[in-house]
């Protein structure tokens, strides 16, 4: 069963500073594959919502979109859609 993606605001900034990042260190190659890889995550966590580990105490899933890059989201069953909460680089430091 295939849900929604919604995007916070933070979500939305996490990523595009992680674009920016590739764009400014990296050629437009590994921009348009970082893009297009994220694109595939997100069609598979469309088909499969509870695909990363869940945290123990709250109802949010956890865990690596790639190599280097971790999301962090909430499902809502009720309107189903997956909330992106946060996507930010594994180098960062995570939200408490």
């Amino acid at each position: 069963m295939a849900v929604e993606i919604v995007w916070s605001t933070r979500a939305e900034k996490g990523f595009d500073k992680i674009v920016h990042y590739i764009a400014k260190h990296w050629t437009d190659k590994e921009v348009s594959r970082f893009i297009r890889e994220a694109h595939d995550f997100f069609e598979l966590l469309k088909r499969n919502p509870k695909m990363l580990q869940p945290s123990p105490k709250t109802n949010l899933y956890r865990g690596p979109m790639n190599k280097l890059t971790m999301i962090t989201y909430r499902i809502d069953v009720m309107k189903n859609q997956i909330l992106l909460i946060n996507v930010r680089s594994s180098k960062q430091r995570s939200l408490k």
